[in-house]
């Protein structure tokens, strides 16, 4: 089978993340969707409060405390600030069926690439050489290390603001810093560990 050589690879991967901000106007983070669709779940399940307060009592309110806090000059353009209290902060795309189509489509994306390289079989560990020979050929213990591994992928993601498409695609591509050290730890603690495997294997 014919694989793209690096650079068209490259090309791919940056078209994707630009193509997805053209489209959606939104970054692409598989974490950030993933929080989304939580958070979505959650909140829906919070019955709403019983106070009903108008758009135009809301910013009123707002423009109070604001004033008492900091006082008239925090205010530096009233009207201005007063239309962007009163605009909504979630955004149409951040709707759950968007999200939903998003996790679709990896999964979907997966599915082909194996697919057309003939080689579709689906198993609860990892296929490499490296994995069973540190863990075993138990279906059993393949998938408790495969979760225990994304928890701490997940509890990763938390703590550094962003998952290995939001740092490593999308922040590095907008000269984040923190992007930049984020990838640069991720990456190179990979490479590390699959040599320092290789050597005591």
């Amino acid at each position: 089978m014919h694989y793209l050589s690096f650079w068209q690879s490259g090309l791919v991967l940056a078209a994707i993340p630009v193509l997805h901000w053209i489209w959606l106007r939104r970054g692409l983070g598989v974490s950030g969707r993933y929080t989304a669709l939580i958070d979505r779940v959650r909140t829906s399940a919070v019955p709403e409060a019983d106070v009903e307060m108008s758009e135009a009592d809301l910013v009123a309110a707002l423009r109070a405390a604001t004033v008492e806090a900091f006082g008239e000059d925090a205010l530096e353009d009233p009207v201005a600030e007063a239309v962007a209290l009163a605009e909504p902060t979630v955004r149409s795309a951040e709707r759950p069926l968007v999200h939903l189509l998003f996790f679709v489509g990896l999964c979907a994306g997966g599915l082909l690439s194996a697919w057309l390289r003939a080689d579709l079989a689906p198993t609860l560990g990892l296929r490499s050489e490296l994995f069973p020979r540190v863990f075993g050929h138990s279906p059993l213990v393949s998938s408790l290390v495969l979760i225990f591994g994304g928890a701490l992928v997940g509890f990763g993601t938390r703590i550094s603001g962003g998952c290995t498409s939001g740092h490593g695609l999308c922040g590095v591509s907008q000269f984040q810093k923190g992007s930049w050290l984020a990838t640069m730890a991720f990456f190179g603690t990979g490479v590390a560990t699959s040599f320092a495997l290789r050597a005591l294997l």
